[in-house]
C-alpha cells in the first residue's frame, strides 16, 4: 500500500516537471525561462547597486575622516601631533640683504642681519680644486646651532668638469670591490629660477660608496657653483644630511632659491707702459727697482720739461723723458 503511494506521487512530480517540455505546452515553457533571465537580471542589478553604495559609503568615510583632521591642523604644533615632525614656520626673505659678485658672474642674498660678515678664501690646499670660496655667516653662534651659514664655492669648469670632481663630494674610505654599483644620486630642479636648473645632491649614510653630503650646485660658463651650508665647530656629520639641514637651518633652502646668475664684468688691465720701451743701459738696481747709479744726481728734482730724448740711466735730466722701467 505504502509503496503504491510511493509510485503515484513519483507519477505525478515526474508529469509535474515534464508538463512544459511537451510540445503542446512550449509556450508555458517560455514563460519560465523569461521568469528565471528576469530574476538573474535583477540579481546581478542588485549586487552592483549593493557594491557601487558600499564603495560610496567607504569614500564619504575617508574623506570625512580627511576633511575632520584638515579642520584640526590649522598650526605647526598641530602638524606636529599628528606626524611627530616638528614642521619649521615659513621664512620671510623680503628683508634679505642682495650680495653681487661680478668678478664671478653670480647673486644670493642672507638674512638682513648677517651684515658685513661676507668672507672669502682662495685655494691654498694641495688637494683643493676650488678657485675660490665665498663664505655667508651668522654674525654670532649660539652654542646649540649646528649651522653657522652657507658657502658658495667656485671651481673652473676646465680643472673640474664634474660635481663629484669637487671638494664637496668624498668617497668613503672602504669601497666595494666593484665600483659599478657606485652611484651619485643627483637630482634636477629649478627651484622656481626658470633661468637656471639646479643640480641637488643629497646622500644618505646608507650610500655604498660616498660619505654623507647634502648641497645645491649649478653649472653656467667657466664655472661650477657649490651652494653648501656650512657646519660649525662642531663638524657634526648627518646620515640623513638634507631632511637633518631642512630641519635645523631652514634658511640655506631659501638661499638657494634666489641664487641667480648675472654677466661676468671685469675691469680691464691696464697696459704696461714699459712695453715697447727701451730698458736703461745703466742703473743699479735696489729692492727689485730700476734707480739712477750715480751718487750726486737727484733724477726727482729735476723739472719734466716737454718730452726729448728718453731717459736711459734713470739719472732724470730736465731735457729727458722719464723711463717707465726706472724708479726716480
Amino acid at each position: 500500500m505504502q509503496k503504491t503511494k510511493i509510485k503515484s506521487i513519483s507519477e505525478k512530480l515526474g508529469a509535474f516537471i515534464k508538463h512544459p517540455f511537451i510540445r503542446k505546452n512550449q509556450p508555458l515553457l517560455h514563460t519560465v525561462e523569461w521568469i528565471f533571465i528576469l530574476l538573474a537580471f535583477f540579481t546581478v542589478g542588485f549586487s552592483i547597486i549593493l557594491s557601487q553604495e558600499n564603495m560610496s559609503s567607504v569614500v564619504r568615510i575617508g574623506d570625512t575622516k580627511e576633511q575632520k583632521e584638515q579642520d584640526l591642523i590649522q598650526t605647526a604644533e598641530d602638524m606636529e601631533l599628528f606626524t611627530g615632525e616638528t614642521i619649521p614656520e615659513p621664512i620671510d626673505t623680503t628683508a634679505w640683504d642682495k650680495y653681487q659678485n661680478k668678478w664671478y658672474g653670480f647673486e644670493i642674498q642672507h638674512p638682513d642681519p648677517w651684515k658685513n660678515n661676507t668672507q672669502y678664501k682662495t685655494a691654498t690646499e694641495k688637494s683643493a680644486v676650488y678657485e675660490t670660496i665665498y663664505k655667508f655667516r651668522k654674525d654670532s653662534n649660539d652654542e646649540n646651532d649646528i649651522f653657522e651659514g652657507y658657502d658658495v664655492r667656485i671651481y673652473p669648469v676646465k680643472k673640474t668638469p664634474k660635481i663629484e670632481n669637487t671638494n664637496d663630494i668624498h668617497k668613503k674610505e672602504e669601497l666595494p670591490e666593484d665600483e659599478s654599483n657606485c652611484f651619485l644620486p643627483v637630482e634636477e630642479m629649478e627651484l622656481g629660477n626658470e633661468d637656471l636648473v639646479f643640480q641637488k645632491i643629497s646622500i644618505n649614510e646608507d650610500n655604498l660608496c660616498y660619505k654623507p653630503a647634502y648641497f645645491y650646485s649649478a653649472t653656467k660658463g667657466n664655472y661650477i657653483y657649490n651652494i653648501v651650508p656650512a657646519v660649525g665647530e662642531s663638524g657634526k656629520r648627518f646620515s640623513e644630511p638634507e631632511k637633518e639641514t631642512d630641519k635645523i637651518f631652514p634658511e640655506y633652502k631659501e638661499a638657494v632659491k634666489t641664487f641667480k646668475i648675472i654677466p661676468i664684468v671685469r675691469p680691464k688691465p691696464k697696459p704696461d707702459p714699459r712695453i715697447g720701451v727701451q730698458k736703461p743701459v745703466s742703473a743699479k738696481v735696489v729692492n727689485g727697482k730700476l734707480v739712477c747709479a750715480k751718487k750726486n744726481d737727484k733724477p726727482g728734482k729735476s723739472k719734466k720739461n716737454k718730452p726729448g730724448h728718453l731717459d736711459l740711466e734713470c739719472c732724470l735730466d730736465p731735457d729727458e723723458t722719464p723711463n717707465p722701467w726706472c724708479t726716480y
